[in-house]
């Protein structure tokens, strides 16, 4: 097989396969997720309507038992002869809207009422079809009334008389617009219409599982006290009450397959609720009708990006078979020292052979070079160094005693003691600059034990707060690291710190500002020295840590090296970035051990 086929192949199964798995990937979890959001949708739209029922029961509820409770319906006594009470329920009916009338009965007789028609009609006695026990009383129902023009249900309560404890004088009852509830589920196809989830419906089921009240789309298909209906929500409840959602055919519904939401009545304050529950449905094929739109952009971008994936596998696959196969067969003419052709196609196996030896090769080579230099810069270091410390520190220290001497007669006159300070201070910067080449070209083996980052940083910064203040630049340490400890030297660790410092107090202004910050990365220790000077060019930085570079005048372009060389002494590291403020920032990474970890 070519190199060209073995190509295409691989870009055609590498870019085709994973990107028509992810596709149907990601369209079965969208379809999920959108499955699961519009459950979720119709859970607590159930609940919302439910719990606006409860309170509306309960509002009702507590108003007729608050009404029973009124000094004025003891009036009931004498047949409410100042009509008293009817007046008052005229009121109440027209402050109160949703109550088609509110009358007073007596003996099954009406002697109280809204409506002056109601006035001494009998009424006989029925049962009960709810009871609810208030905290201060006891309400029941009436079995609801669905009448062609509306719909009503009779709300009682017991009036107590007040003078004979346990005893009752008659009956207060109120009908309740049915109407009002119808609205509450309205809303929720109001709601619907407004969106992309259209058709939806709501119902509200009585204990027994019976269809008690519905929104207008479900009214309109007759599904009010619907006989057929009764029975499968009987036999669904305990499912439905368990799971809160769940789909099932939708013919009892005059549809096809619905997404139902359910929700049981929890009651409201102190009232526990008659155990209804409310359903809302929305066709399965109308809900995930945005799924199939989806569908259609998925196999649509899946073909698009099949095509454009072909395209650039062919492209791709001539692209790099062609250059790889001239690099193959050039290399081998080359190790055998023949003229370069173009060559046919060659078996399999040979791009990666090629490339593997290649790419190691150029790494090996780079390696080399990049060693070899750095060794010969250090052996002219070191050279410099042995030759330095013997020709030069000898007649330094003669020059530097014979001027201590000097500084001891009398009779020097204050020029020559001007002189004779200049001859000592030459002398200490010359036998440093011995001392930090000898330092460079043979660095002395650190002797490690367990020291704290921060007292060695602390200790660093107070030797150069003076020089820093003379300046008037800032010095601030920012010491986050936890643990603080570390494996090291702490000479040679504290040298690191005053070097990376004094260059940066070297090359600021004055009112610079200088910022040592430690902080812990997993297992590694962090030390960074930041400034707001002028930074580090992009292209000096490979050459920073080189022996003799340097770019002031008065630098000998060895304080970097030598840091270099203690971090890596330290099993560190040394990085250099641009700090936060512009200017430059030196990070140091060292390994951090806990204490019978180091070796």
């Amino acid at each position: 097989m070519t190199i060209r086929r073995t190509l295409l192949l691989a870009f055609l199964m590498v870019s085709l396969l994973p990107m028509t798995g992810l596709t149907v990937l990601s369209f079965r979890q969208a379809r999920k997720g959108l499955e699961t959001e519009i459950a979720r949708n119709l859970l607590v739209e159930a609940s919302a309507v439910m719990t606006q029922i409860d309170w509306m029961l309960f509002e009702r509820l507590e108003n007729v038992r608050t009404w029973t409770q009124l000094e004025v319906m003891q009036e009931i006594r004498i047949g409410d002869l100042d009509k008293r009470i009817s007046h008052l329920l005229t009121d109440l009916k027209a402050g109160y809207e949703v109550y088609e009338q509110l009358a007073c009965t007596a003996n099954d007789r009406v002697v109280a009422a809204s409506d002056p028609d109601l006035l001494g009609q009998h009424v006989p006695a029925q049962p009960a079809w709810l009871t609810a026990t208030l905290p201060k009383g006891t309400v029941r129902l009436d079995p609801l009334s669905f009448a062609p023009s509306a719909a009503h249900l009779l709300i009682q309560a017991a009036v107590p008389d007040s003078f004979r404890q346990g005893a009752t004088l008659g009956t207060l009852s109120a009908s309740f617009d049915w109407t009002e509830v119808f609205r509450i589920l309205d809303q929720v196809e109001q709601e619907a219409a407004e969106g992309p989830a259209t058709q939806r419906m709501a119902l509200l089921l009585d204990q027994e599982g019976r269809i008690i009240a519905a929104s207008s789309l479900a009214r309109q298909r007759g599904l009010l006290q619907s006989p057929a209906l009764a029975s499968w929500s009987a036999q669904k409840q305990q499912r439905l009450a368990d799971r809160g959602v769940t789909t099932v055919d939708g013919r009892s519904f005059g549809t096809t397959e619905v997404l139902m939401g359910y929700a049981h009545s929890h009651g409201y304050r102190s009232f526990s609720g008659f155990s209804w529950s409310t359903l809302v449905l929305q066709p399965t094929p109308q809900a995930f009708l945005p799924i199939q739109h989806m569908q259609f952009s998925f196999v649509l971008f899946l073909t698009i990006t099949c095509a454009l994936a072909v395209a650039a596998s062919f492209f791709i696959a001539g692209a790099l078979a062609r250059p790889i196969h001239r690099l193959a067969e050039f290399s081998r003419r080359f190790a055998r020292g023949g003229a370069v052709e173009t060559p046919p196609a060659v078996g399999r196996g040979e791009v990666g052979e090629l490339t593997q030896a290649f790419t190691q090769m150029v790494r090996d080579l780079e390696r080399s070079r990049e060693e070899l230099i750095r060794a010969a810069k250090l052996a002219v270091v070191g050279e410099m160094a042995a030759t330095m410390a013997h020709e030069v520190r000898t007649p330094l220290g003669i020059l530097r005693s014979s001027a201590q001497m000097l500084q001891r007669e009398p009779h020097l006159s204050a020029g020559g003691h001007e002189m004779v300070r200049f001859v000592v201070s030459e002398t200490d910067r010359l036998n440093r600059l011995v001392s930090t080449l000898l330092e460079s070209a043979r660095p002395k083996p650190p002797a490690f034990a367990f020291h704290d980052v921060h007292a060695i940083i602390e200790h660093a910064l107070e030797l150069l707060a003076q020089r820093a203040a003379r300046r008037q630049i800032a010095l601030t340490a920012e010491l986050h690291a936890t643990p603080a400890t570390l494996w090291c030297d702490s000479e040679q660790l504290l040298q690191v710190i005053l070097n990376l410092v004094l260059n940066a107090l070297q090359i600021l202004p004055e009112d610079g500002a200088i910022i040592v910050r430690t902080t812990t990365d997993a297992e590694c220790l962090i030390v960074e020295v930041a400034d707001n000077g002028p930074g580090i060019p992009l292209e000096i930085r490979p050459r920073i840590f080189d022996p003799f570079f340097t770019t002031r005048e008065e630098g000998m372009g060895l304080g970097l090296t030598v840091v270099q060389q203690i971090i890596k002494a330290h099993s560190g590291m040394i990085t250099i970035s641009e700090s936060s403020s512009g200017g430059a920032c030196f990070r140091c990474t060292f390994p951090c051990f806990q204490e019978g970890e180091a070796v």
